[in-house]
């Protein structure tokens, strides 16, 4: 059975090695207990998990509330990076060995699934066996703007459902125009994909119910169309002992979706609507911009796009060009399968193209009525409010047209090849092997990750967890959400002031403040009163406390007893780093406990050597 599945050895154990070796580039840089990087997403990530982690040791279950990680409690949660297989099991994970890298586990378990997965549906769709593997190694590895989120928005390193999906569907649509075809215990299997895609971001589950309902709606269309020409018909295969295994699977996999989810959607009924804008988008050009340029005309710009030494094409959240080594087949793929070219007609490409037509007008189109239409009409759109994130599929988009006009190209190619005489073979060759790495290249540009923590940090983490008392005060801390609400009003230093959040993920005390990628008025409500506004003030104003302001601070600490500590990060609120200010400091509390300094900036590779001083103080005034 397995050499059957392999059907080609070599190409198999190649496709292996790629992935292999891609894999442990991108390993993380941990930063103690096993967790690659602290800052904003990355912290963020951890977060979910650890507070996940919590409630399963109390409750058993997910309840999607603060009770174990922000004071003041009761604050809702269902909008931190959550992820089924991710943040549920990730939290399994950390409660039995917290120091297992469980996020670099997984993202291997991900691509050997959906290297497996692509392996097999691409052999169904009709690639031969080497070509097959081959084909399923590129669809994993060669994903540049994937590449750019590893690791700091690790939750999209995981894709294996959308490309399972996608492949499915490219089996389905392929037996539909090419052989007249319609398989129901296929749409089986594609309803299990639907049910599983919940287990990873949700910025998948939107385009993947579009794409689902293009291509039905596609093949409806089709199949009337035909009929009132008096075309043949579609021969619908209804083998019901087909259904059996995925039908099973959907009910076994809905278990834990419930569970999951039932919680969450009662979270987010209760804090209402949530207030979105929509941003970051890009030039629809830079998805026909190659990868190439940048290292041929490096004087033109090379690493002056984003933060973290990406290059310039970059600029934006998210890179959205795939890569000529994409590009150039897929024009190809749309060119042949044209009918007067002998090809099935562009009806195969269709569906798949105006996807990708749709996802280039969403990151490249300023009007909001276009955006507006389709989050309104598609379940789980408004995920999508980083608009550039669209570059996240566009890579497996391309593919499944490239794929489904394999046959098209294999003879485009053959015809092109006999044609140019051997110096332009050699020369041809030549240029395209060159252009190949220097796209490939980009693989190897370093991830965005935080170094580790020195060991004079993690001693100082160290003895803030064994001091008494369940809560930690940050000065400053950060009240903000990735939608902008409460954001400008509750945390000036945005992101750096999140670092406080991060850190309880060493010393595992109760902090002020929360950050999520959507909030509401009702968390901002928690913070708006005496004496934190008197804080914010001061943050955002970058002075110290007042005498007054002082007196309330001194008086917030007698009325919390449970607080073990203040953490004062003098380059964030960078007034607390002024001699006076710090001399009030050590007048109120005392002498610094202890003091330190950490990465807060992410860099290439973890390399950054820019630190964050941190002082320890008690948290009591008059030193006691």
């Amino acid at each position: 059975m397995a050499r059957k599945f392999i059907a080609s050895p070599a190409s198999f154990l190649l496709g292996i090695l790629l992935l292999g070796v891609y894999w442990f580039s991108i390993r993380p840089r941990t930063g103690g207990a096993g967790i690659p990087g602290f800052v904003e997403d990355m912290c963020y990530w951890d977060m979910s998990r650890t507070l996940m982690a919590d409630q399963l040791r109390q409750f058993g279950s997910p309840r999607f509330v603060t009770d174990q990680f922000m004071t003041p409690s009761g604050a809702s949660v269902p909008y931190m990076a959550w992820s089924l297989e991710g943040a549920w099991v990730g939290a399994y994970a950390w409660l039995r060995n917290r120091d297992f890298p469980f996020l670099w586990f997984w993202t291997l378990l991900s691509f050997l699934g959906t290297y497996l997965g692509a392996g097999f549906l691409l052999g169904r769709i009709g690639l031969s066996a080497r070509a097959r593997w081959l084909a399923a190694a590129a669809i994993v590895v060669f994903h540049v703007p994937r590449h750019f989120k590893a690791w700091h928005h690790a939750e999209h390193l995981f894709q294996h459902w959308f490309v399972w999906s996608l492949l499915l569907d490219a089996w389905i649509w392929s037996r539909f125009v090419r052989e007249r075809r319609w398989a129901l215990s296929l749409e089986a299997w594609r309803g299990f994909c639907l049910v599983g895609m919940l287990g990873i971001a949700g910025y998948y589950w939107g385009p993947l119910i579009l794409e689902w309902a293009l291509v039905r709606g596609a093949m409806l269309w089709i199949a009337t169309a035909d009929r009132r020409a008096r075309a043949p018909g579609v021969a619908i295969e209804w083998d019901f002992r087909k259904w059996l295994l995925p039908l099973s699977l959907i009910a076994l996999w809905l278990v834990p979706v419930l569970r999951w989810f039932t919680p969450l959607a009662e979270e987010a009924r209760k804090l209402g609507n949530v207030e979105q804008g929509l941003w970051y988008f890009t030039s629809p050009f830079y998805f026909l911009r190659p990868l190439w340029y940048d290292a041929i005309f490096w004087w033109k710009g090379l690493l002056q796009g984003i933060p973290g030494g990406t290059p310039a094409m970059a600029r934006g959240e998210t890179i959205v060009s795939v890569g000529w080594l994409v590009l150039v087949p897929w024009l190809a793929a749309l060119f042949l399968v044209r009918r007067r070219r002998g090809g099935p007609g562009f009806r195969l490409a269709a569906p798949f193209a105006i996807l990708t037509a749709m996802a280039i007008l969403y990151f490249g189109v300023y009007t909001f009525f276009y955006h507006t239409l389709l989050q309104a009409v598609v379940p789980f759109m408004s995920f999508f409010r980083v608009a550039s994130r669209w570059g996240l599929l566009l890579p497996q988009l391309l593919a499944v047209t490239i794929v489904l006009a394999w046959p098209e190209l294999q003879e485009g190619a053959k015809r092109l090849w006999a044609r140019l005489p051997r110096s332009g073979r050699v020369t041809l060759g030549a240029i395209a092997l060159m252009l190949a790495l220097l796209e490939l290249s980009w693989l190897g540009y370093p991830t965005r990750q935080m170094p580790p923590l020195s060991r004079s940090m993690q001693a100082l983490l160290q003895g803030v967890a064994e001091s008494p008392g369940t809560s930690v005060l940050n000065l400053p801390f950060c009240v903000a959400g990735g939608n902008g609400v409460c954001t400008e009003e509750q945390c000036p230093q945005y992101p750096e002031s999140t670092a406080g959040e991060c850190l309880r993920i060493w010393h595992g005390k109760k902090v002020y403040g929360l950050y999520q990628s959507r909030m509401t008025p009702a968390h901002c409500a928690i913070y708006r009163r005496t004496p934190y506004t008197e804080w914010f003030a001061a943050w955002r104003e970058n002075r110290c406390f007042s005498p007054a302001e002082w007196d309330g601070f001194c008086g917030h600490l007698r009325e919390r007893t449970e607080l073990s500590a203040v953490l004062v990060y003098p380059d964030i609120w960078k007034a607390a780093g002024r001699p006076e200010c710090l001399a009030e400091f050590e007048r109120r509390l005392g002498p610094a406990r202890g003091q330190s300094a950490f990465p807060i900036v992410p860099s290439p590779g973890g390399q950054d050597r820019t630190q964050t001083r941190l002082l320890w103080f008690g948290a009591r005034c008059g030193g006691s």
